[in-house]
C-alpha cells in the first residue's frame, strides 16, 4: 500500500487500466524512478529533457556534431556568398518568429534549444530593445549569420534593427519597436 493523493491515484489507475494492471504500472514507474536516480537525475528532469527534444524535432531542429556544423557554416559563408547565406538565416529567423508567435516564447525556446549559447538576454534600454547573445564557439561568420537569424525573428515581433555590434562569439543587437 502506497500513500498518495486521491486525484493522483485515480489518474494512475486510469492509465494502468489502459496498459495492464495497477500493480505492474506502479512497479514500472518506481523502477524508472530508481533508474533515473542512478543516472543522477529525477524523473522530472528526464521528462523535461524529453519534452525539449520533442519540441526541437517538432520545430525543425536536428542534432549535428558541433565541429561539423561550424565547419560547414564557415565554408558555406565563404563559398556560397555572404548575401545568400545572410538572407537564408534571416528568412529562417522569420519562420521561427512566426512559429513561436511571441517574443518571450521565441527567446525562451532558443535559450533551451541552442545549447552552445551561454547567454541570450533581451532587455529594454530607454526606447530600444537590446538583444545580447554570447557563444564562445561561434566564429565571426557564424556570429554574423546568427545575428541575421535573430534580426529576422525580431522583425516578426515588430522590431527593426537600428544598431549592431558583432564580433567572434558576441552579438549585441539594438532594435526599435515599429
Amino acid at each position: 500500500m502506497l500513500a498518495a493523493r486521491e486525484d493522483l491515484v485515480d489518474r494512475i489507475s486510469d492509465i494502468a487500466r489502459k496498459r495492464g494492471t495497477l500493480y505492474d504500472y506502479v512497479n514500472e514507474v518506481l523502477q524508472e524512478a530508481i533508474r533515473a536516480d542512478s543516472l543522477g537525475s529525477s524523473l522530472r528532469e528526464i521528462i523535461d529533457e524529453r519534452g525539449l527534444i520533442k519540441a526541437a524535432r517538432d520545430s525543425g531542429f536536428m542534432l549535428i556534431p558541433e565541429r561539423l556544423w561550424y565547419e560547414v557554416v564557415d565554408k558555406g559563408y565563404a563559398f556560397l556568398g555572404e548575401e545568400w547565406m545572410e538572407n537564408l538565416w534571416y528568412e529562417t529567423g522569420q519562420w521561427y518568429g512566426k512559429y513561436y508567435s511571441s517574443l518571450e516564447k521565441f527567446i525562451g525556446e532558443i535559450r533551451k534549444l541552442m545549447w552552445e549559447i551561454s547567454e541570450l538576454n533581451l532587455y529594454e534600454d530607454r526606447e530600444y530593445l537590446v538583444l545580447k547573445c554570447i557563444s564562445p564557439n561561434f566564429s565571426i561568420s557564424h556570429s554574423q549569420l546568427f545575428s541575421k537569424f535573430l534580426e529576422g525573428a525580431m522583425k516578426i515581433f515588430g522590431c527593426e534593427l537600428v544598431e549592431e555590434d558583432i564580433s567572434k562569439g558576441v552579438m549585441n543587437l539594438k532594435f526599435r519597436r515599429t
